[in-house]
């Protein structure tokens, strides 16, 4: 971005378009789960979350760290008017994801996938399905790393396109139509068009790629190296995974220790609390570029007031929104998945108490980043993560979904409070919500011209 014009004009804009995308893809992607529900029996709707959950996992592994390394160095070649070497730069990153999907994809279905259905989660149903989690966890690996790209090249439009908002869509459309003409499916049925709608969200994506290649000259070389794209990557890889452990092992032990048909409950329960953190999500798509403009410029009082406002703007609608939860949880849940889930509103409040401490905290991950506190924060979500996963293990044979959201939430709230506490300690400012901050005239517009 060449002046403060083209700033103002990315974050407005850019912002316009992750708030749009994001809120048509969580209610896409909400409706298409309802109608899964409403198509499945519960045993095939647990076995659905799980597979989900394991496709999303083993993508991880699959791109090696690579989406965040594209990130950086498609965004500093960009800076540095280096252009023409950016077509290899992906070429070589795309060439170590595909070795990497190679061996995770045939490790998982020639023996892993199995055994893990068998002796870990006692699902004969999520067996008879690992070939179609092997090819989902490709789509999704590439996926992310094509949304990577495109989120380095700063075109908002076309990440918000390609990070699930056309593979919902047309998932949606499949679904509906199947369940209009036939009424009722097993997940074997329903698993290939699935599949298409992830295939035709890539293929489309390889090809808007393709044509910004055009402005390259594609004969440019680049002096990053296979070894040095590993070894920028293997760390970021690492604090990914343990995010994902923090954000999902709550469906593996449940999966691990109790019923399909439980699993199906607790998902559905899941599905719903994502809309506790919609605000932060929003947030956070806009929110850290300014954080690390502020830092260079050493404007720290500054950039809390910008973050503070932030998270009151976002906790004002989760307030309203764990209210509903409250009063009208498992009502909810029976509207939306069928009556078989009214049972999940104690989880589904459980849960959404810990995504409230979430949002309170504000975007205090994305400060410790973009203030250079990586590793800080892998050491706290490392933390996190082992209470989580041990509670989550203590209690799931005695209190079932309800322990497992309760640990849950305990290693959130956790992990929110710590980093917290850190971005306070280490970089002298404060990222959480106020009543102070609550916006009236003069706070929005202060908070304009501090974005602008």
């Amino acid at each position: 971005m060449k002046n403060n014009t083209s700033i103002k004009q990315y974050l407005l804009v850019g912002g316009a378009w992750a708030f749009v995308g994001r809120v048509l893809t969580a209610f896409i992607g909400l409706v298409l789960t309802a109608l899964l529900a409403k198509l499945l029996s519960p045993g095939d709707m647990g076995t659905f979350f799980l597979a989900s959950n394991l496709a999303m996992f083993l993508a991880i592994f699959a791109r090696m760290g690579l989406e965040n390394t594209l990130l950086r160095f498609i965004s500093e070649a960009i800076g540095r008017k280096q252009q023409d070497c950016i077509p290899q730069l992906i070429q070589k990153s795309l060439l170590l994801a595909l070795l990497g999907t190679g061996i995770v994809t045939t490790g998982f279905y020639v023996g892993a996938g199995t055994w893990l259905a068998e002796h870990v989660f006692h699902s004969g149903t999520l067996g008879m399905v690992i070939g179609f989690i092997t090819i989902w966890l490709v789509l999704l690996a590439f996926q992310s790393l094509f949304v990577e790209i495109f989120r380095a090249f700063q075109d908002i439009r076309m990440t918000v396109f390609f990070n699930g908002l056309i593979s919902a869509s047309l998932g949606l459309v499949f679904v509906a139509l199947y369940w209009l003409m036939v009424g009722h499916a097993s997940l074997n049925q329903l698993f290939p068009w699935i599949l298409v709608a992830a295939t035709v969200n890539i293929i489309l994506a390889i090809w808007v790629l393709w044509r910004k290649f055009h402005v390259f000259n594609l004969s440019g070389k680049s002096s990053i190296s296979y070894r040095e794209l590993a070894n920028h990557s293997w760390p970021l890889l690492l604090t990914t995974l343990t995010f994902f452990v923090m954000a999902q092992s709550d469906l593996w032990i449940l999966a691990a220790f109790r019923a399909d048909e439980e699993v199906a409950i607790y998902g559905a329960a899941v599905s719903l609390v994502a809309l506790t953190t919609m605000p932060l999500t929003i947030v956070n798509a806009v929110i850290p570029p300014l954080i690390a403009r502020l830092h260079v410029q050493g404007q720290k009082q500054r950039a809390e007031q910008v973050l503070r406002t932030t998270a009151t703007f976002a906790m004002i609608p989760v307030v309203a929104v764990l209210i509903v939860f409250m009063l009208f949880g498992d009502t909810l849940l029976g509207f939306i998945f069928g009556d078989y889930y009214r049972s999940g509103g104690t989880v589904l409040i459980i849960l959404s108490l810990g995504q409230a401490v979430n949002v309170y905290a504000g975007s205090c991950g994305y400060t410790l980043v973009m203030m250079g506190q990586q590793r800080m924060l892998l050491f706290v979500s490392i933390i996190s993560a082992a209470v989580s996963v041990c509670c989550g293990l203590l209690w799931v044979q005695t209190w079932g979904a309800a322990g497992v959201a309760v640990a849950t939430t305990l290693g959130v709230s956790l992990q929110q409070i710590l980093m917290l506490c850190l971005v306070r300690y280490r970089c002298g400012i404060w990222t959480h919500a106020s009543i102070r901050f609550i916006p009236n005239y003069k706070s929005v517009k202060e908070f304009y011209n501090n974005v602008v």
